[in-house]
């Protein structure tokens, strides 16, 4: 049951991904895509190495929502510089 909840997310904010217009909005649609496919991963493969999978899918999926969020900021500093 909860893989199900969580792979409705995951479709969801795939498709709100998908019709978001704003770059920022779509990036952190996507972000939340990434972490709900690691848990996945982490729910479907119930084995040591399916963790050892989750778990680097999920460091992978936090770096890149950090270099997001880093790109976030240096877009907004860069248009009240140039302002």
């Amino acid at each position: 049951m909860l893989i199900e909840i969580v792979g409705i997310i995951v479709i969801l904010m795939a498709i709100r991904a998908l019709l978001a217009r704003n770059r920022s909005e779509r990036l952190l649609y996507i972000n939340t895509f990434g972490f709900g496919i690691s848990a996945l991963i982490a729910l479907y493969i119930q084995t040591p190495f399916g963790a050892i999978v989750a778990i680097t899918f999920f460091i992978s999926s936090t770096l890149s929502a950090n270099a997001i969020a880093y790109t976030l900021g240096r877009v907004k500093e860069e248009i009240i510089l140039d302002e």
